[in-house]
């Protein structure tokens, strides 16, 4: 229970009175009045006595002079003598003023005592009047100034750190509490000038992160996030900042299992582990897959991580541009050193048809020659379309066409592996999305299939739908893929590489996949070891309403 100063000085005030004035009033009546009282009394009983001693007395003389007469052969030593009745009266009376001066004696010292008191109270009340003037001093002084201290207090805990404390009225003589105000008002200054800057340098270091691309947060070993910059937000879809991680992230209640997910916290805190690097999908967005490179971070002996988090999707991207590039410059180098060989070649086998003297065999071969070498100029352009970058999403894209031109590319590798590819299903299906993306995504199935491919192998791919979908299946009887490996394939930077395979960066089903979601398709797998694998594409038909 909260009792301010003031209540307290004034209740101490009275209470100290109160108990002073009856224990000196209860002393001093026990010390001189009890005492007084006993005399009085004892003195009335020895006069009392005295008088009946004194009747007494005459009254045996009277009875002694009585049997003195009846009986005179008896002798008396001492006359008997008795006093009369005035002079026994006057005695009496005599005593009896003593008694009366007695008693007046101790009204006497009664009243004296009484007069005392009265000035032993009235003592009291100035001694209470001076216990008011040191409350009203003390309240003035001390109890006042530390009541503003406290208002002022609260209020800076409460975060208010505008208010000062001043006091109301102006005094002429300083003393300690006016230093103390003082000392007070300046510290608030200072602290709300540190704080400012605290918060200037927080602004500036929030900026900082938040100009990083890739996702970035600090955790303690409680699960809280400490800072965060805006594309970790970003990737979690929340701006909540008093979530821990594992709310955050992975839309939990309690902190991940750490048997199915590998922990940077725990594994950095708990077993002292310099650098984790891991690939998570967050709850978010589960499609993405997210590289978290997490680091101890020590602060005042207090260990906490940082995490940096990037987005494969754009190394995806980075690396399927870098493909169209080195692609463009490949095509570009064919074309230059190509068309000019090649076309004079063309020339010089025209020349040679347009002679007369050539049998029918020979014009036959010649056309034969002559319409692969225009076959063959035609390559570098295909290469050149294939690597135009472009951001039109809304190409019409026949899929059995640019499939065919796609297979024209890689024709050369497969039949030197060995591996036949063939097309069947619908001619005239299309969909609607990015031609060049379309035709990487392709490239890399088949690429994939000729390198799991056996010799004599064949690729098929079907071209067909239904009332839902448009699908592709690219098919091969290769060496398969191993269910334990399966659910991993489409991971970025997953790469297999057995069999004596050599193995890529991982990122070509990535790309694929990426491009499918992209087109609003879905990609699904079937394989079986030493049978082959088989890749489904499906993308939705649209309503034309």
């Amino acid at each position: 229970m909260f009792v301010s100063l003031n209540k307290k000085f004034i209740y101490s005030i009275v209470i100290f009175f109160i108990i002073t004035a009856l224990i000196f009033l209860y002393s001093f009546y026990l010390t001189y009045g009890l005492r007084f009282q006993d005399e009085l009394k004892n003195n009335i009983s020895r006069n009392q006595q005295y008088v009946n001693l004194l009747y007494e007395n005459n009254l045996m003389r009277k009875e002694l002079k009585k049997i003195s007469d009846f009986y005179p052969q008896l002798k008396v030593s001492q006359p008997l003598s008795f006093q009369t009745s005035d002079n026994l009266e006057t005695t009496i009376s005599h005593e009896k003023k003593r008694i009366l001066q007695l008693q007046k004696n101790y009204e006497d010292r009664y009243a004296s005592i009484i007069g005392g008191i009265k000035i032993v109270g009235a003592s009291s009340v100035l001694i209470f009047l001076a216990l008011l003037l040191l409350w009203f001093l003390l309240k003035r002084w001390v109890v006042t100034p530390l009541q503003i201290l406290a208002d002022v207090s609260q209020n800076v805990t409460s975060g208010d750190l505008s208010q000062r404390a001043i006091l109301k009225k102006q005094r002429f003589f300083l003393d300690e509490t006016d230093i103390l105000i003082d000392t007070f008002n300046n510290m608030l200054n200072n602290l709300e000038a540190s704080i400012q800057e605290i918060k200037e340098t927080e602004n500036f270091l929030q900026k900082i992160i938040d100009g990083i691309p890739d996702g970035l947060r600090v955790i303690d070993k409680n699960h809280n996030i400490i800072i965060a910059n805006k594309a970790y937000y970003k990737q979690v879809g929340t701006k909540d900042k008093k979530l821990k991680c594992f709310e955050a992230a992975q839309n939990r209640n309690l902190p991940c299992n750490t048997n199915i997910t590998n922990c940077p916290l725990k594994e950095i805190c708990e077993n002292g582990k310099k650098h984790i690097h891991v690939i998570q999908q967050f709850a978010h967005n589960p499609n993405k897959h997210l590289y978290i490179n997490a680091a101890p971070l020590k602060i005042k002996n207090q260990t906490m991580i940082i995490e940096v988090i990037r987005d494969l999707s754009d190394d995806i991207k980075f690396s399927h541009q870098q493909k169209l590039s080195s692609l463009g410059f490949m095509a570009t180098s064919v074309a230059h050193e190509m068309k000019n060989h090649l076309g004079a070649i063309r020339m010089i086998i025209e020349r040679l048809v347009e002679q007369n003297d050539l049998s029918k065999e020979q014009e036959k071969l010649l056309q034969l020659v002559l319409q692969q070498i225009i076959e063959s100029i035609d390559v570098p352009e295909r290469l050149l379309k294939l690597s135009r970058i472009t951001t039109d999403e809304n190409q019409e894209i026949n899929c059995y066409n640019n499939i065919k031109s796609v297979v024209s590319l890689v024709d050369y590798e497969a039949k030197s592996h060995g591996i036949n590819i063939k097309i069947e299903g619908d001619k005239n299906l299309s969909i609607i999305g990015n031609e060049n993306d379309f035709k990487m995504m392709i490239i890399n199935l088949i690429l994939n299939a000729i390198k799991a491919g056996k010799d004599n192998g064949e690729i098929v791919i079907s071209i067909n739908k239904n009332k839902k979908n448009k699908m592709i299946a690219i098919k091969d009887n290769g060496c398969g893929i191993a269910k334990d490996v399966l659910p991993h394939i489409f991971e970025p930077f997953y790469s297999d590489g057995k069999e004596g395979n050599i193995g890529g960066t991982g990122l070509g089903l990535a790309i694929v996949k990426s491009i499918i979601e992209k087109h609003k398709g879905h990609i699904s797998v079937e394989s079986e070891l030493g049978i082959g694998t088989c890749f489904y594409l499906s993308f939705p038909i649209k309503n034309k309403k």
